[in-house]
């Protein structure tokens, strides 16, 4: 057993040189150098065998490679040498192992050395994330469902489906006119049954969204995990796993990222060919509904696919993350943050807009729903009482469409204010911690 050393320094070299190195945890993968990253030194990727996929240095990497169990601290150290070319000793080796891998939760527990297994770090509550996940669909089956789709992804064919859907698209706005769309509302309005299938089609083609994702990232040489659901702020959401698209370049990133747009669009393309033939009202509604859904997925400034796209391109894996130091950096006479010095200044420039775009239409809405809440709240009150009403008056008459709808509409009217509440208190939590560490170090500060 290795002799106690002073935490937060090595130990000394002749108390852990002759020691076996521990292995990985099982089922830890290796990807390799982050391409495309916007890092001056472009990290290196770790998957965990949870599918959280870990930043290392380049020598953390190293070190990481070097553990299978066997070899000596001293023979890690003297390989680590060669490789790195810096001369590193085997007590910088132990600490590197202990202190940052374990801690990391790639370290298999080395009962030898009394020492514990690395426990996966508890995630962090990160801004606007999703939350609540539950795997639908197992991963062998997602890999069916892309090897499916996989042949849409081929050049010829995605050349194809955009023309035509322009082409398409082109001529429903030409031939189909304002009135149909009026129309089609008031037939939605006078036939509730018809919102269900509106929601129905919605639903379908949310998860052949998810199916372009997944299949675009097998298409770039990556393995999707499970599909499921979630809870988006306190909307039900749907999600694909494509964490291993890292591996790829930043083409192939892109390339998942759009996956899922590029499937609205063929979905959008079969609802405008089926009105075409048909001139269902509904099908008019769900097609300009998804339409208005792919137009908000581009906005970068939450966590949809543009907020994706926007960070691929940069190559920096969580936008989110680097608000913080972004915002600490941009206070006069302060020197940039470490994570906002890490990044290369085309990088740091973009991300920087980027913030200063995100924080005011985030305070706009939330300046606007505490400035209209009291003058509005009353008036969704009595909106959600006639709901109820019209909920109970169906399930008396015995119409299910009608009672199933009013259900709907009671939804729409509660969520959107559950989900801004929510945001605030998250904030507000948040802000209270801050307060709290930034007391708690001006109490350790010299007088």
């Amino acid at each position: 057993m290795a002799a106690p050393h002073q935490a937060g320094s090595p130990p000394a070299d002749e108390d852990v040189a002759g020691l076996a190195v521990p292995a990985l945890v099982p089922g830890t993968e290796l990807i390799g150098r982050y391409q495309g990253s916007g890092h001056r030194e472009a990290p290196y990727l770790v998957r965990r065998p949870d599918g959280q996929v870990l930043q290392l240095s380049h020598l953390l990497y190293l070190v990481a490679a070097g553990l299978d169990g066997r070899r000596s601290f001293a023979e890690l150290a003297a390989r680590l040498s060669d490789e790195s070319g810096h001369g590193v000793t085997p007590g910088q080796v132990f600490f590197l192992v202990e202190n940052r891998l374990r801690l990391a939760g790639i370290v298999a527990a080395d009962s030898g050395a009394g020492r514990p297994p690395g426990a996966a770090p508890k995630g962090r509550d990160r801004l606007l994330a999703l939350k609540f996940r539950i795997a639908l669909v197992p991963e062998h089956t997602v890999a069916v469902i892309a090897r499916v789709f996989q042949p849409l992804f081929w050049p010829p064919v995605v050349v194809v489906v955009l023309l035509a859907f322009a082409v398409a698209d082109v001529l429903l706005a030409v031939h189909g006119g304002a009135e149909q769309v009026v129309a089609g509302a008031k037939d939605l309005l006078n036939q509730p049954e018809q919102i269900l299938l509106v929601v129905g089609v919605l639903i379908v083609a949310g998860m052949f969204h998810e199916c372009g994702h997944v299949a675009a990232c097998q298409y770039g040489g990556a393995r999707p995990g499970a599909m499921g659901v979630g809870i988006y702020l306190v909307w039900p959401a749907m999600y694909s796993t494509v964490t291993d698209s890292y591996r790829l370049s930043r083409g192939g990133r892109l390339r998942t990222d759009l996956g899922g747009l590029y499937f609205n669009v063929i979905a959008m393309l079969v609802m405008i060919v089926a009105y075409a033939q048909t001139s269902f009202p509904w099908l008019l509604a769900a097609l300009l509904a998804w339409q208005a859904t792919s137009v908000w997925q581009l906005l970068p400034s939450i966590r949809f696919d543009g907020y994706y796209i926007l960070s691929d391109l940069v190559g920096v894996p969580d936008l989110f993350d680097r608000m913080g130091p972004i915002l600490r950096s941009l206070l006069p006479g302060r020197r940039p943050h470490p994570r906002v010095q890490e990044l290369k200044p085309w990088v740091r420039r973009v991300i920087t807009v980027w913030v200063v775009l995100v924080i005011p239409f985030m305070a706009y809405w939330i300046v606007a729903f505490l400035v209209l809440a009291p003058y509005v709240l009353p008036t969704v009150w009595q909106a959600l009482v006639l709901q109820w009403n019209g909920v109970d008056s169906s399930i008396q008459a015995g119409d299910a469409a009608g009672a199933v709808v009013g259900v709907i509409r009671l939804a729409l009217l509660v969520l959107p204010w559950a989900g801004i509440t929510l945001v605030l208190t998250n904030l507000m939590r948040q802000f209270v911690r801050f307060v709290g560490r930034w007391r708690a170090r001006r109490a350790l500060e010299p007088r």
